[in-house]
């Protein structure tokens, strides 16, 4: 780790520096006074000086640097040239890149400079630790320090106050002259002071470890106590920055949760074995006790944002545990139900409404899923869409059991308008196009009405008056029975028949000239001599038949329009048989578009009733027990009506 105090009037070019050298502990300072009174406490590596018109002030910062930190290099930003007094300088435009390479530099430097240093130093000096021979504890000291401890893991759940507790403690035990402790940030890439006594601000403020080299990995490699005389220069570094001379690592699991450094003692000169032994075992006692206290915390913040979209969601939610009691009922359930959470959150389900405690329960009995399904509350007259599915862990027996519902009142009501709305809508059309259908047979049958007192005794008149009468006539009833077919199924007569004959009663009328669309029609009719017997209402059958027949006529572009009608009987794989009538045109033409909304009446009465009689024919053959279907070939236009088979 690399302290860097970084000294420029200008914030934004300090801000600048500051993110070029993101990697290092930046201390910051305005102006070279205020530099000088951080380097009396902090022991910076690298001090850069920012100058970006001239070098006035640089000799000065220079040589108070050399009397406060010795081993601090300087790099002057904005200045270059032989007369500067700095180790390394850059220039004013500087990129990134540039910065990184001053910063190399002067680091090697310094690093050369130290091991010399030691060298010479360690040629000179026999090295080994300060002499501290081991002592029995103080009796009041203890005392004062147990108690202290005690409160320290009494603390709960508050890690602020365990941490600061906790270094009172330290404090009162070994009265070293400074002590930090130091704990991971969010992201875990560097440890940060969080409690300490005895340091200056700045370096509270500032100064990290990594979290993957120095001082952190020696001690998560080595597992025990670091001593400043048996570390490396460059993490001796690192725990000399913090004025400590002792590192105790916080272990739990074997993962490193802290450090904990301390300073010289302040009336002794070192740490005896036996208390750097007390001070391992009551920091993994605090690495355990931070660890449980951090899972605690990350739980209740899951729980918390469990319970903020459990309260955002659309959807009712409603849990029970093994016990059977309700355990968690988010806002939108409340709502729904009209029950407060606060008076059935840890009851019993019994006050949930019928059946939604029932539904839940048989969940948790059987752990198996309730599919969606629909149900209509009898408490507040709600239409309810819920599912339910069991909470399992490892275990065979459900965890617990989940409800979740949406109201579907709303849409249903909005459904019943709509259906209203359409049903108003399809009755101002159909009287329109009720006007306009029998507007020109009553014309005609007004007409012969008004002279028949004149011309009643002409024969001619009488014939024409019989033909044109009885064929509006005709036309006026097969309007009202498809407005009829439009909003009842009427009363069905079912008998079992003969399929064929049903047939042949509507080619027979067809050939008559009972039933007509205006249009001439080619009919051929395939089947076998085989009897398909059907139970159905041969009136109401024919009926629906004669309608698909007369739409395929009208929308054919070719006079005669052909139609074909063919009878077969299927059996499905399930054993049950089916007869099926197919009714098809290849002279018939449909845009796409229509065929989609074929079987939708309020859109098809736009056209003529003709159009209508297919979503007729759909309704009455549906009552018949029967299923009606489009088919679209290349080059056919065909329905496919299809009829339960009776043996």
């Amino acid at each position: 780790m690399t302290a860097v105090l970084v000294v420029a009037a200008d914030e934004a070019r300090r801000t600048r520096l500051q993110r070029v050298l993101g990697g290092h502990s930046i201390f910051t300072a305005a102006s070279d006074g205020d530099a000088l009174r951080l380097a009396r406490y902090v022991d910076v590596d690298l001090v850069v000086r920012d100058a970006p018109e001239s070098s006035r002030g640089v000799p000065e910062l220079a040589a108070a640097l050399r009397d406060a930190v010795p081993d601090a290099l300087l790099i002057v930003v904005g200045t270059t040239g032989e007369d500067v007094p700095a180790e390394v300088t850059v220039a004013a435009d500087f990129t990134q890149r540039d910065v990184e390479v001053a910063i190399e530099r002067a680091l090697e430097k310094q690093r050369l400079v130290r091991e010399v240093s030691a060298l010479r130093a360690r040629a000179s000096v026999p090295t080994g630790p300060p002499s501290a021979t081991d002592s029995a504890w103080d009796g009041a000291t203890l005392a004062r320090a147990l108690r202290e401890l005690a409160r320290a893991f009494a603390a709960g759940f508050d890690l602020p106050r365990v941490l600061e507790t906790f270094v009172d403690a330290i404090v009162e035990l070994v009265r070293p002259a400074r002590t930090a402790l130091l704990l991971p940030d969010a992201g875990e890439t560097s440890f940060h002071i969080v409690a300490h006594r005895g340091l200056p601000a700045p370096l509270v403020t500032s100064m990290h470890l990594p979290a993957g080299g120095g001082l952190a990995r020696w001690l998560r490699h080595e597992g025990r106590p670091a001593r400043l005389h048996e570390l490396p220069p460059e993490i001796a570094r690192e725990l000399s920055l913090t004025h400590s001379v002792v590192a105790v690592p916080l272990l739990a699991h074997g993962d490193l949760v802290g450090v904990l450094a301390l300073g010289q003692p302040v009336v002794r000169t070192g740490y005896a074995p036996n208390q750097l032994e007390t001070l391992f075992d009551l920091a993994t006692h605090l690495a355990t006790t931070v660890r449980n206290i951090t899972l605690h915390h990350q739980l209740a913040q899951e729980q918390q944002f469990s319970e903020r979209i459990l309260d955002h969601m659309s959807s009712g939610v409603i849990t029970i545990g093994r016990d059977q009691r309700i355990g968690t009922m988010n806002r939108r359930a409340q709502a729904i139900l009209g029950i407060d959470a606060g008076e059935v959150v840890g009851q019993d389900l019994r006050l949930l409404p019928s059946p939604l405690g029932d539904m839940l329960y048989e969940t948790l009995a059987t752990g198996r899923s309730m599919p969606r399904s629909e149900i209509h509350l009898a408490l507040g007259g709600r239409s309810l869409e819920l599912t339910t599915y069991p909470i399992r862990v490892d275990d065979p027996l459900p965890l617990g059991a989940v409800l979740v519902f949406e109201d579907l009142t709303a849409a249903k009501e909005l459904q019943a308008q709509k259906r209203q709305a359409e049903q108003r809508e399809l009755l101002t059309r159909v009287v329109a196009r009720i006007a306009d259908e029998i507007k020109n047979p009553l014309v005609s049958i007004n007409t012969f009405v008004e002279l028949i007192d004149e011309r009643f005794d002409d024969p001619d008149f009488r014939k024409d008056f019989s033909l044109v009468v009885r064929r509006d006539v005709r036309r006026l009833v097969q309007v009202f029975d498809k407005l009829a077919g439009l909003v009842s199924d009427g009363e069905l007569h079912c008998s079992t028949v003969d399929a064929r004959a049903v047939i042949d009663d509507l080619v027979a009328s067809i050939e008559a000239g009972d039933e007509r669309s205006g249009r001439a029609v080619q009919l051929e009719v395939t089947r076998e001599e085989t009897a398909y017997p059907v139970k159905t209402d041969p009136d109401q059958l024919r009926r629906a038949l004669s309608y698909l027949v007369w739409y395929l006529t009208h929308v054919s572009t070719v006079e005669p329009a052909r139609v074909s009608i063919s009878v077969g009987r299927v059996t499905e794989s399930d054993g049950m048989g089916s007869v099926r009538l197919l009714i098809a045109s290849r002279t018939a033409v449909a845009a796409p578009e229509t065929l989609v909304r074929l079987f939708d009446p309020v859109h098809m009465v736009q056209e003529s009733l003709i159009a209508v009689g297919p979503a007729v024919s759909q309704r009455i053959v549906e009552a018949l027990g029967g299923q009606l279907r489009l088919r679209q070939g290349r080059h056919e236009l065909a329905f496919l009506v299809t009829l339960p088979a009776t043996a």
